[in-house]
């Protein structure tokens, strides 16, 4: 019965996408080149990234204020949505949403709970990269609409698909000749769509449903180092789906989602450190240093300070306070703003910013962003291991990628050498983060 009532939920979910996806009215700004440019949700997170901060300034202001017109609306849908969540857990006899949400991989409370205090405990190092982006800039003052426009400008990095191929089968040599084999078979047999084309799907993504067969990679690359980066990323769920299927039988195969991004971050930091020791630019090292720092701003800090509202929002409906619009944007705002060093100045969090919540569609899905942090951090302490020599780190990786599903996913990294019990994937992943803004700061002195 209480499955029946998932229909039910699913519906406030859907009528906020189809608001924020084809009925509101969104905003057009004309932008300094006279073009003008629809702020629907795609067109903003284009246009945040513009070059040009006045542009940037009006295209943010623009879109949270239409977001923030219809936050009573988007309050009531998330209200109905986390009031689902509380029901099916409350008639499952959890004693929270958290709980219930996490049972099913066996994630401890206690794993959640820590990251989003670890984190806090990290902002300054956060905070650090904000101050070192507003030097990078060379502005007065960092403004949140700052945050998307690209770190440096005009810098040449481009590669054609051949050369990546070749990139990123040098960065993974370490992990032995059987995965660069394996690279070679997804390269030569037509794994891979590479080329965009009218009608194909936007992005990347790999599909491991073919159990006897082989994964499908499909992207869209256009020759950046990102395109680059993209096609590693890829190629890391793919040596996981494929050495999954030749360790396990099919009821083991697939991986849960607490560990899916793993292999995939943990292909893009071999990259990146393979590509690093190759480029003598000062200018495009810097470039690939701050795609790093971009990467761990937005996976560990940005997905965790969702969390921390996440949490925060159902705590307040659990205990029987109401789910509005008005009380979810004060409390995104509040968040927003510690979390960026608004009252330092460190970075000027406009109150518009409080309608950015209704434009987050994970948040439908009750707990689930924290996992991209927590995947973040676990690859970064496996591959920091593997990167410096660590005995048995490749052994133990390896063995992680040939398990698949056949444990939780505690014991699956367990395994591979990382206990996410503990304070040490994120403490690895700030000390790494460190490094690179050190490197940063002696480029740009």
């Amino acid at each position: 019965m209480i499955a029946r009532t998932y229909p039910m939920g699913a519906a406030v979910r859907n009528a906020s996408n189809v608001l924020l996806n084809a009925d509101l009215p969104w905003p057009t700004v004309k932008m300094a080149d006279g073009k003008e440019v629809r702020l629907d949700t795609s067109g903003f997170s284009a246009a945040r990234a513009s070059g040009n901060r006045d542009d940037r300034r009006k295209v943010m202001e623009a879109f949270f204020a239409a977001l923030g017109s219809y936050r009573r609306t988007l309050g009531a849908a998330m209200s109905g949505n986390v009031q689902g969540a509380i029901f099916r857990a409350q008639s499952r006899h959890y004693d929270s949403t958290l709980q219930a949400s996490l049972d099913g991989p066996n994630v401890p409370t206690s794993v959640y709970k820590a990251l989003v205090d670890s984190v806090n405990q990290h902002l300054p190092s956060f905070q650090r990269y904000l101050t070192l982006r507003k030097r990078i800039l060379k502005l007065d003052e960092l403004h949140y609409y700052d945050l998307y426009s690209p770190l440096v400008s005009d810098v040449p990095l481009n590669y054609t698909v051949e050369q990546a191929q070749t990139n990123v089968k040098a960065a993974m040599a370490p992990l032995g000749a059987d995965y660069v084999a394996g690279l070679d078979k997804a390269f030569h047999d037509r794994w891979i769509d590479y080329y965009p084309m009218t009608g194909k799907q936007s992005g990347a993504y790999m599909s491991p449903g073919a159990y006897d067969v082989h994964p499908y990679l499909l992207l869209n690359y256009n020759g950046q180092y990102t395109d680059m980066s993209a096609m590693a990323h890829e190629l890391g769920h793919a040596m996981h789906s494929y050495f999954s299927g030749k360790n396990q039988p099919y009821a083991t195969y697939n991986y849960p989602i607490f560990v899916a991004e793993v292999a995939s971050t943990f292909n893009e930091a071999l990259l990146i450190d393979h590509m690093l020791k190759q480029i003598t630019d000062p200018k495009v090292k810097l470039a690939l240093l701050g795609n790093y720092l971009e990467n761990v701003k937005g996976t560990v800090f940005r997905q965790t300070q969702f969390a921390e509202f996440e949490m925060k929002m159902h705590e307040m409906a659990e205990a029987g306070q109401p789910i509005t619009g008005d009380a979810l944007s004060k409390l995104y705002l509040d968040i927003t703003r510690k979390y960026y060093g608004h009252d330092a100045k460190i970075c000027i969090v406009d109150d518009y910013v409080a309608n950015e919540w209704a434009f987050i569609p994970h948040f439908y899905t009750s707990f689930y962003v924290y996992q991209y942090a927590t995947s973040f951090t676990a690859s970064t302490a496996l591959s920091e291991k593997v990167l410096s020599g660590a005995p048995d780190a490749v052994a133990h990786y390896r063995a992680f990628l040939a398990s698949g599903g056949s444990k939780y996913p505690i014991d699956l990294l367990k395994g591979a050498g990382v206990d996410m019990t503990t304070s040490e994937p994120l403490d690895l992943t700030i000390r790494k983060m460190d490094r690179v803004m050190d490197e940063i700061e002696k480029l740009l002195n």
